[in-house]
């Protein structure tokens, strides 16, 4: 709850408390960048959660180094696992120890602009929203890089951006950069914090936090998201043994007892087929025939679930094609 305190006879309300939680696993190229865009960052009052997650490589150094330099610009608490853990659980764990009123993820390979903090609150505070976010900047292996949402000359989305009632977008498609998100602890809280029984938490915390609450866009590039080969993003359609497509398969499954509009049973039935078509052309035909299990308790068969259900049926592998044309894809 915000405070309220006199200052030169006028009532002012304290700036809310913003937790940052920065995860590692063997980022040590890359974490000092995102350490060091906390504290450049123009909008104060920040917190600072560090959890190294198991590293193999010298993040932890790197990590402890950065702390005994920056300790007394923002507070800052470090955690240390010896393994690596669930990330969803890991996360949590440290967001028990959080203090903020917002609550933010940040990964160790990306970065924030400076102002990223302050216009995201600046939004918050004129809206009735629990959820801030933005456009973000890819930044790929050969050193391209392009907005997760198209510009115009003037570096402002060229299309609309759908804001407020997002639930049934998010559901039939990534239509929202996840680092880009600041959000309200107690939302966060009120809804149970990641799922520890899923192994990637975005798509997940956006369809949930949607169902409940409004979000609000801000028309700004103040994330920096790198796109990695190692990265989890790039894990979603592995040819054959997908770690992520599974959990995929469990939101989808929450999403069916969720949906209760035509436009969100529409989405739902768009985001299957996709998913679907993915698992399938990948050869991860376990999790594909779990799908149509659960499209075909939901919806009537047409010719895009006849197509793949035969097709998952006979275990056709094309996973070596689908990889070279995922890979030609990945700049």
């Amino acid at each position: 709850m915000k405070k309220s305190s006199l200052s030169a006879g006028m009532q002012t309300k304290e700036k809310s408390l913003v937790t940052v939680i920065c995860t590692c696993y063997n980022q040590a190229e890359y974490v000092v960048q995102a350490l060091e865009s906390l504290v450049s960052q123009t909008y104060r009052p920040i917190e600072l959660l560090i959890v190294d997650n198991g590293s193999k490589d010298h993040s932890k150094s790197k990590i402890i180094s950065w702390v005994k330099e920056n300790c007394n610009e923002i507070p800052i608490k470090a955690f240390f696992h010896e393994k690596k853990m669930n990330y969803c659980k890991a996360f949590n764990q440290a967001f028990a120890n959080s203090e903020g009123e917002y609550i933010v993820d940040l990964a160790a390979d990306d970065f924030f602009e400076p102002k990223h903090l302050e216009f995201a609150i600046s939004h918050l505070n004129q809206s009735d929203a629990k959820v801030y976010f933005c456009n973000s900047l890819e930044h790929f292996p050969n050193g391209e890089t392009q907005t997760f949402y198209p510009t115009d000359a003037f570096g402002k989305a060229s299309k609309k951006v759908a804001s407020g009632d997002v639930f049934a977008e998010l559901i039939r498609r990534y239509a929202i950069s996840s680092p880009t998100l600041v959000m309200d602890a107690g939302a966060f809280r009120e809804i149970g914090c990641y799922d520890e029984n899923l192994n990637y938490e975005d798509f997940d915390i956006l369809v949930r936090m949607s169902s409940k609450y409004s979000f609000v866009y801000g028309d700004h590039i103040t994330v920096n998201k790198r796109i990695l080969q190692e990265s989890l993003s790039q894990q979603q359609y592995r040819s054959k043994k997908s770690q992520l497509l599974p959990s995929t398969y469990l939101v989808c499954e929450k999403l069916a007892t969720m949906v209760t509009t035509k436009t969100e049973k529409k989405a739902l039935q768009q985001r299957l087929i996709h998913e679907i078509k993915h698992a399938t052309a990948s050869a991860n035909f376990d999790v594909a025939q779990k799908m149509l299990t659960l499209y075909r308790k939901l919806f009537p068969f047409g010719l895009s679930y006849m197509f793949f259900y035969l097709w998952t049926k006979a275990k056709i592998d094309v996973s070596a094609m689908y990889e070279k044309w995922r890979l030609k894809h990945f700049k």
